[in-house]
């Protein structure tokens, strides 16, 4: 049965930019009630105003509440941000877990607090949000738990062990938290992106936590977040659990050749980087 999301509140987390953007811009052109999050408020205001313009009509306008700005990478400060938003409209049908940080460095030059950083951001703020959101889905036997991927949580590329390593916990996660869901009427989606046009090689850390401050190529010729963003939204209305979109020929073949010859695969991506 296909689901709209008109009437639904939405918190979305990364929604300051890139896909997360916009994900929020089409979710208010559906009719969706918003909450977005994300560490830049100013830019959280820029999104909240996209979304204003986009609005179904007749639509709720956003509530001034709902712009909600935290680091995802501090616990205390996440925990604390996630009954907030709870209680800013006493629920929350649809959560999307889309913030993130790449990482552009060896492991052996990343430091130990980098590394860590990228796993809290990554990984542990979406099973804390996750924790904190779930009780009352299960309690209303209704919602959706959405968590934006990457390629990168489907096979393994140089430069990006944290990154990689984070996307493939939520990969684990989420796939066991799903069976466990079975047959409760909540939804647990996995996004896989492949290369979109976005900020997060420009905004990846480098070993030192430096701001990378390149536009991958791959990315800068990616798909356009808000053709990304229709289409996800599609998929997980019409109920897809597992979802790739932006996945191009070289994206299709990386994984490919990451699960059924591995020695290929390791030899090539090696030689120029990674995809």
């Amino acid at each position: 049965m296909r689901q709209t999301l008109a009437d639904n509140v939405i918190w979305i987390t990364g929604a300051s930019s890139g896909i997360g953007r916009a994900l929020a811009v089409e979710a208010a052109r559906r009719g969706a009630t918003l909450i977005l999050s994300g560490r830049n408020e100013t830019a959280l205001h820029e999104t909240a105003a996209l979304c204003a313009e986009h609005r179904l009509s007749g639509a709720p306008r956003l509530h001034a509440d709902a712009i909600l700005p935290f680091d995802l990478a501090a616990p205390n400060v996440r925990r604390q941000a996630a009954q907030k938003a709870l209680g800013i409209f006493g629920r929350i049908d649809i959560l999307v877990l889309n913030a993130g940080v790449s990482q552009r460095a060896r492991f052996a030059e990343t430091s130990p607090k980098v590394f860590d950083l990228i796993m809290e951001t990554n990984f542990g703020s979406a099973v804390d949000l996750t924790r904190a959101v779930l009780p009352q889905m299960l309690e209303r036997r209704s919602g959706m738990i959405v968590c934006i991927s990457s390629v990168a949580g489907l096979m393994g590329a140089p430069l990006r062990t944290a990154y990689s390593a984070s996307k493939h916990a939520l990969m684990g996660f989420f796939g066991s938290l799903r069976a466990e869901l079975y047959g409760s009427d909540v939804q647990v989606s996995m996004v896989y992106p492949g290369f979109v046009h976005t900020m997060i090689s420009e905004n990846a850390l480098s070993g030192d936590g430096a701001r990378h401050g390149e536009l991958d190529p791959l990315q800068r010729a990616g798909q356009k977040p808000t053709e990304t963003a229709h289409i996800v939204w599609n998929k997980l209305e019409a109920g897809a659990l597992d979802i790739r979109v932006a996945f191009d020929f070289k994206a299709r073949l990386g994984v490919f050749l990451a699960r059924h010859f591995p020695k290929l695969f390791v030899r090539s991506i090696s030689r120029h980087g990674g995809l």
